[in-house]
């Protein structure tokens, strides 16, 4: 009989380390202030200040479709 027979009992499952939570992450809403419509002649930096903000903030995806959707 060339089959070995296993005798060993199989082993408990592992218990772990329980793992540790991570604190919550606040992102703060970035300050976007356009001037009015129809205020007159506006520089270009005022216009994109928004935009450079958003753009460095890590929720940048949802806040430029807020941004740029149509009403």
């Amino acid at each position: 009989m060339r089959q070995a027979i296993i005798t060993r009992q199989p082993s408990p499952a592992p218990i772990g380390m329980p793992v540790a939570r991570r604190p919550k992450v606040h992102i703060p809403q970035p300050a976007i202030k356009l001037p009015p419509r129809g205020s007159g002649p506006v520089h270009i930096s005022r216009l994109l200040n928004p935009i450079l903000e958003i753009c460095s903030h890590p929720d940048r995806d949802r806040l430029l479709a807020e941004f740029f959707k149509e009403d």
